[in-house]
């Protein structure tokens, strides 16, 4: 008995019929496993020391949908120059996050133990009494030893924020972004503080740097104002880069607090 046989010219056009109507029901699967995943990045905007111009900011950051970090130190509430009780009160019924930075703005490394834990735990404990959720810290000038980092976690803090360590133009070395969860919760790394030079670029690169590796970086200012000291950057380069700084978010770049970055409970003061 003969094996039936067909002609070539008539089986190959019902293979590759037969292909092209496989191959967009396997392919998208296949290319979106083979796609390299689109690095995540966690900007948080950082704003110290309680600054008077930190209530235009707030209203500026809702203006884009973004939530800010306000470092306060609590026993300055009110002088000249700062924010008021009322300001800060405000600024977190908007739904920004208040922040630790010890009551005095004091440099930890020139202070014992004891100092510490009255600058630190003092500062959380007179913002938690003002009603505010607070769960991070950032150091003053960055200042940070081994002492102060296990006293800003026995004071209840999730994490604290330091000055430095990332990549910038004075650092090209360091890494572009912290990583998620930071290596170290009581010593997460951040670019340099901002200054009255830095331009709206160099902001902008910071994140460019990150959004290649993805991670978290947390930027760094102070005084939003034009001409009003070193650290300061003028209301109209803070408008643009947040502004800029909202189209990433179809690449992936999200803005986020730093308590909603870290994550972690509220946890309670210490007794004593």
């Amino acid at each position: 008995m003969k094996t039936a046989t067909f002609p070539r010219a008539a089986w190959i056009p019902a293979v590759l019929a037969l292909a092209a109507l496989l191959l967009p029901l396997g392919a998208p699967a296949r290319a979106e496993a083979l796609a390299p995943k689109k690095p995540r990045t966690i900007v948080v905007l950082t704003f110290d020391d309680g600054d008077a111009t930190h209530l235009a900011v707030a209203r500026m950051l809702q203006k884009h949908g973004m939530r800010g970090t306000f470092y306060v130190n609590s026993a300055t509430l009110g002088d000249e120059e700062k924010l008021t009780t009322r300001q800060l009160a405000a600024i977190a019924e908007a739904g920004h996050e208040i922040g630790g930075h010890t009551l005095n703005h004091t440099r930890l490394t020139e202070l014992l133990p004891d100092q510490q834990r009255t600058q630190i735990c003092d500062d959380r404990r007179a913002l938690m009494k003002m009603g505010h959720r607070v769960t991070t810290l950032a150091y003053p000038f960055g200042s940070v030893d081994a002492d102060a980092k296990r006293t800003a976690k026995s004071c209840g803090y999730n994490a604290a924020r330091v000055v430095g360590g990332i990549r910038q133009w004075n650092c090209p070395a360091c890494p572009p972004a912290e990583s998620l969860p930071p290596a170290d919760r009581w010593g997460v790394r951040s670019p340099g503080s901002f200054t009255e030079e830095t331009q709206v670029r160099q902001m902008k690169q910071l994140v460019l740097n990150a959004e290649k590796t993805g991670g978290l970086i947390p930027l760094v200012f102070h005084r939003v104002c034009a001409g009003c000291g070193w650290y300061s950057n003028s209301p109209e380069d803070v408008e643009e880069f947040l502004g800029w700084l909202a189209s990433r978010k179809s690449r992936g770049t999200v803005v986020k607090t730093m308590a909603e970055a870290i994550g972690g409970p509220l946890r309670p003061m210490p007794k004593g």
